[in-house]
């Protein structure tokens, strides 16, 4: 079974001229498959489990679950159609990578 997860990017200038640049992409992925490049070779998520409508991500040290102070485990579920953002910790520049989990297949 595979998940189709869509990936929206938003990238913010933490000096000036403060842009932004978002990206939008589409992914597959299979259980225990790692995914979405970290930027230093290395990957964000992995998803760890497919359920009946949803799945269990875990995600990178480097990165928080967004609306969450300090998270114990960091494993989540995430519902179809339901989104969940991750900032990154330490960057240069803020980056906000936000999940949905668009559809199951099998």
């Amino acid at each position: 079974m595979k998940a189709v997860i869509e990936i929206k990017e938003l990238k913010q200038d933490w000096n000036p001229p403060f842009q932004k640049e978002r990206e939008t992409k589409e992914v597959e992925v299979t259980e225990g498959e790692l995914f979405e490049s970290n930027g230093n070779g290395g990957k964000v998520f992995r998803l760890v489990k497919i359920g009946k409508d949803r799945i269990l991500v875990e995600y990178d040290v480097g990165y928080t679950n967004k609306g969450h102070a300090h998270p114990t485990n960091r494993q989540l579920w995430i519902e179809k159609h339901s989104s969940e953002s991750f900032s990154q910790l330490w960057g240069n520049d803020g980056l906000t990578k936000t999940l949905t989990l668009k559809e199951l297949r099998g």
